[in-house]
């Protein structure tokens, strides 16, 4: 999947994320904490964040897990974590996508989904998930401008979903 998301954003270099690249990756999560602290309570510190790498739920196979960062003329841009087969087998779960706090309102992000969305349909995914704090008005606002529907509620979290079509 990888290589059919580089074919869609061919604007951006894709770096698979690892603890020895995390460093320059951090500061989209620098960049971004007002989420952090929005999301977790507390700013995102590389100890912490650092986890995102090997996080995936109970019982998922951590071989179709996705975490990528983008560049774009030598500079990050974003951070981009996919579940494959999550929940089920034709849906794919979106666990977090931060583009760089100076760069958010540039329609960066809506470019990176809008290309997503091609390559889950082409991989024959149908359904596309993703969880929201039910405090970031400014997220689920911006998943319901892509087509988004919040499904249910979990705990604070408001799951949302799109069909692909």
């Amino acid at each position: 999947m990888i290589n059919e998301i580089k074919k869609q954003l061919k604007d951006y270099d894709i770096v698979n994320i690892t603890e020895q690249n995390f460093a320059q990756v951090f500061e989209i999560y620098e960049t971004n904490q007002d989420f952090f602290l929005l999301t977790q309570g507390k700013k995102a510190s590389i100890e912490s964040s650092v986890n995102d790498i090997v996080a995936v739920p109970p019982n998922f196979d951590f071989q179709q897990k996705i975490y990528i960062s983008l560049w774009k003329e030598g500079k990050i841009i974003g951070v981009l974590d996919l579940l494959q087969g999550y929940p089920t087998q034709t849906c794919i779960w979106i666990g977090l996508l931060l583009i760089h706090g100076h760069l958010q309102g540039g329609a960066i992000g809506s470019k990176i989904v809008n290309a997503l969305l091609d390559v889950f349909k082409n991989a024959g995914y149908k359904r596309v998930q993703l969880g929201v704090i039910e405090n970031n008005t400014k997220g689920i606002s911006f998943w319901q401008k892509h087509g988004f529907s919040k499904i249910r509620m979990t705990e604070n979290i408001v799951v949302m979903e799109r069909t692909i079509k």
